[in-house]
């Protein structure tokens, strides 16, 4: 009786422990690091011509850290 306790008691840990896991060996892909959006625009305005090419922005994870700085972007527009 003891043997099939013990038995028993094997099976329920690896049955415990194998619901831990979901088999996939896949990491989750990395989020796109965030881009700030003044110096994005300030990028973009530097870059400005009648030739240039239209800036890729999907994926790009914009942050917004001048949003209680009003003189942000004076000096783009002078």
């Amino acid at each position: 009786m003891k043997l099939f306790t013990k038995l028993t008691a094997i099976c329920a840990m690896a049955l415990a422990i194998a619901g831990c896991f979901d088999g996939s060996n896949s990491r989750a892909e990395a989020p796109a690091p965030t881009v700030d959006f003044t110096e994005f625009v300030k990028t973009q305005f530097a870059r400005t011509s009648d030739d240039a090419e239209p800036a890729n922005v999907n994926g790009v994870d914009l942050s917004f850290n001048d949003q209680t700085n009003p003189q942000a972007y004076d000096g783009l527009l002078r």
